[in-house]
């Protein structure tokens, strides 16, 4: 179990690199292109878009698991661990309920989108869109693990925090 989401772990890693990758390769090639040439792409713009749709779900991902999200902690520092263990229940159920939500109303996207084609990229919205629902099912496998470390009384310290 560990070695395949180790493995999946370095799938999205991997791919959040060749999303970015991407763009700023998209992006050099349509200056170049434009500016140099004075014949600038007609794709990479498009393609440049939907790789950062790609990136930022990727990105989303990534933070979740690291738990690197941006937080205020003044108010949740101050409370008793009770109150602390409860918001973090509290918190992870609302994180599964939104993955949930995210990840159905994106296989509902992916499903209506799939045989509407791109302008000027050869594949379908289907696979733009596709990114939505993967990423609410990586996202509720985090929180799942965090509700369960949670429900145990474990507290994982913020991402940057020295233990």
């Amino acid at each position: 179990m560990k070695a395949a989401l180790r493995l999946a772990e370095r799938a999205i890693d991997a791919a959040a690199i060749a999303a970015f990758a991407g763009i700023f390769l998209c992006v050099l090639a349509q200056v170049v292109f434009r500016y140099v040439f004075n014949a600038p792409l007609t794709w990479s713009e498009e393609l440049a878009r939907y790789l950062f749709i790609w990136c930022a779900f990727l990105g989303w991902t990534i933070a979740s698991r690291r738990g690197s999200h941006l937080a205020m902690t003044f108010v949740v520092d101050r409370l008793p661990p009770g109150a602390q263990a409860a918001l973090a229940v509290a918190t992870q159920l609302a994180t599964l309920w939104f993955a949930w939500l995210l990840g159905s109303r994106g296989l509902r996207l992916v499903h209506n989108s799939w045989d509407v084609e791109n302008v000027a990229v050869p594949f379908n919205l289907g696979v733009v869109y596709l990114i939505e629902p993967v990423a609410a099912a990586a996202i509720a496998a985090y929180a799942a693990i965090a509700l369960a470390d949670a429900l145990r009384g474990v507290r994982r310290p913020p991402a940057g925090d020295v233990a």
